[in-house]
């Protein structure tokens, strides 16, 4: 058995503090100790101390720790009193220990299971919080209202009516291809190829084993330098407690040196046909181009030179709107032919925008949608 700590307790009666456990009668009201619990100075329950961290403890003497019984104290069923398991008598009441059950450690089960269970119910009731006042729910509803009127503004329109046309043009375009022929590789022949040759040539390489070779490599690993004795604490239920040594063992870092062995790959070439080809593509040449700034138009006229063909045809219809309003700023939009022909120089028109950033289109003046426009940057 390990060495002998004095324990000490409060007066559940009085409140005095720090009773000497081998004291059953408080100093102060006389009360014999009853629902109590014991504890050490200076050391928290469930605490550990090094070796060399026990300079404070209060161990007993060899005298008192003679006198101090190897079981738990009793409780008197009559009384509630605490009493030494050498008493055959409670030493408040006088009742027979065989007429009691319990003894300190069922107590303090039953008085930590107690204070469990309060806190549990006092935890409950501070978590069912009142109703939130009507101050809450007034400033909540000012929140959301405006969220919406942000919502509502960012998706709002704004119709510019200072516009007038200040220009338009156009622009017609066709790619012309050319049949050439190329001159290509590959590992498959392509379907309308003219083979002009083959040749034997590296398509990958592979890794094949070649041999082993001895490598010296250094490792660690952790090892048992030696043991530290560390100490926790035991309540005895009587008044004392018991320091019971522990032994942790500390570790260092060794290190070594192994030999492994590694293989070594040797790079194998590996061949395939690779086929030399002519091939016909389509490509593209050049470009022919119309463009004007009127309503007149038309697809450019061009001829195909040998081995040539119609490509893409592309097209593009813009206008310009001046800003009466803003020193006569200018802004160019693209939209489609048909609504496009709809414009003239000099004509007042409508673009609504939202606030939020989206497309602009072309309006009446009350903002009904038109025809969505790009702004040409």
């Amino acid at each position: 058995m390990g060495k002998l700590v004095m324990g000490y307790w409060d007066c559940p009666f009085c409140g005095s503090k720090g009773v000497a456990g081998n004291i059953v009668n408080c100093p102060s009201c006389g009360r014999a100790r009853g629902d109590v619990q014991f504890y050490m100075k200076n050391v928290a329950e469930g605490e550990t101390r090094e070796q060399n961290e026990t300079g404070d403890i209060e161990y007993l003497s060899s005298e008192q720790a003679k006198a101090v019984s190897d079981n738990p104290d009793w409780y008197c069923s009559f009384c509630n009193s605490l009493n030494s398991d050498n008493a055959a008598f409670c030493s408040n009441c006088g009742a027979s220990r065989a007429d009691s059950e319990s003894n300190y450690f069922d107590q303090l089960k039953k008085k930590k299971e107690r204070e469990a269970a309060e806190a549990a119910a006092q935890q409950a009731g501070s978590s069912a919080r009142p109703a939130p006042s009507r101050k809450i729910w007034i400033i909540a509803a000012a929140i959301v209202l405006i969220i919406i009127g942000v919502i509502v503004w960012m998706n709002g329109n704004t119709t510019s009516s200072d516009l007038r046309v200040s220009a338009l043009n156009w622009t017609r375009r066709i790619d012309i291809e050319e049949n050439r022929m190329f001159s290509e590789s590959d590992w498959n022949l392509p379907a309308g190829a003219e083979q002009t040759g083959t040749r034997q040539e590296i398509h990958h390489y592979d890794s094949v084993l070649d041999h082993y070779e001895n490598r010296e490599v250094q490792r660690s690993r952790q090892v048992i330098d030696h043991y530290e004795t560390y100490y926790t604490y035991s309540d005895r239920g009587n008044g004392s407690f018991e320091e019971v040594p522990h032994q942790r063992p500390v570790y260092t870092t060794e290190y070594y040196t192994e030999t492994v062995r590694e293989p070594v790959y040797r790079q194998v070439p590996r061949y395939a046909t690779k086929y030399y080809y002519n091939i016909w593509r389509w490509t593209p040449s050049r470009d022919v181009t119309a463009s004007g700034e009127d309503h007149q138009t038309a697809w450019p006229e061009y001829t195909l030179g040998e081995n040539e063909r119609e490509g893409q045809r592309s097209e593009a219809y813009r206008f310009t709107v001046e800003h009466t309003g803003k020193n006569n700023q200018t802004t160019t939009y693209q939209l489609d032919e048909e609504h496009w022909k709809g414009l003239n120089v000099g004509d007042p028109v409508f673009i609504t925008s939202k606030r939020s950033g989206a497309s602009p289109y072309l309006s009446d003046e009350k903002g009904n949608k038109i025809v969505d426009l790009t702004q040409v940057r």
